[in-house]
């Protein structure tokens, strides 16, 4: 039913880090005005995002149009330091007749955890002009990932090459308190990508034939560990 979708990291100048991204070898597609998307061929993607701290009081009229569970997530991106911060979940199925479908998701985790917010309307601009909308839930329980519909028009390209080898998203480790792992549990019991565990809440990715450059910045060194095989 869901899969993993992408994984945000939150940054301080999004202009300085798409620099540093590309800097260390990565293809850098710009979203918005304050965020920026490295693409794969196949499986999750990766987001950068700035927020400033300012937004945070934005989370009260959030929470009260969207839900608590809303204004809750929104604080947290908004206080969040450098670093990975958040996973997204995302349909399995592509369904053309209706790209932003998440009305039986949505039943399905407000069942599973109590709280989850109401279905919130959002769009960017497109890479190439135009604008592309989407839609999203937060749950009740902050730990969990959030959940996203695809994106319409689709945004992933056909070919992606990175010039520092990245080829995909090897992995994903979330570890997050027990409660929060068995609600995960029952709301994606496998992914080909995502791994829990049980702990304090954390996030790490791993890159399949990613190998850092001369000029690759220690951020973007600390961000991820990469797999073994050539």
């Amino acid at each position: 039913m869901l899969r993993c979708s992408h994984i945000l990291c939150k940054v301080r100048r999004i202009d300085d880090c798409v620099r540093d991204l590309e800097l260390a070898g990565f293809s850098v597609q710009r979203g918005g005005a304050h965020n920026a998307l490295v693409w794969f061929e196949q499986g999750p993607f990766l987001e950068f995002f700035a927020l400033p701290g300012w937004c945070r009081p934005l989370s009260l009229p959030f929470g009260l149009r969207f839900g608590r569970s809303a204004g809750r997530r929104l604080a947290f991106w908004a206080g969040a330091g450098e670093g990975w911060c958040d996973v997204a979940l995302e349909p399995r199925g592509y369904r053309p007749d209706d790209p932003l479908h998440l009305d039986d998701i949505h039943r399905r985790l407000r069942a599973l955890a109590p709280g989850a917010s109401r279905i919130i309307n959002g769009s960017r601009n497109c890479a190439g002009g135009g604008r592309v909308r989407y839609r999203f839930i937060t749950a009740g329980e902050r730990q969990l990932p959030f959940i996203v519909s695809h994106y319409h028009p689709p945004q992933r390209p056909e070919r992606v090459r990175h010039a520092n080898g990245a080829r995909s998203v090897a992995r994903v480790d979330l570890r997050l308190p027990a409660a929060a792992h068995a609600a995960l549990g029952q709301l994606l019991p496998e992914d080909t990508w995502l791994k829990a565990h049980i702990g304090e809440r954390s996030l790490g990715v791993t890159l399949a034939g990613w190998r850092t450059l001369p000029q690759t910045s220690r951020f973007i060194r600390r961000l991820f560990s990469t797999t073994q095989e050539p």
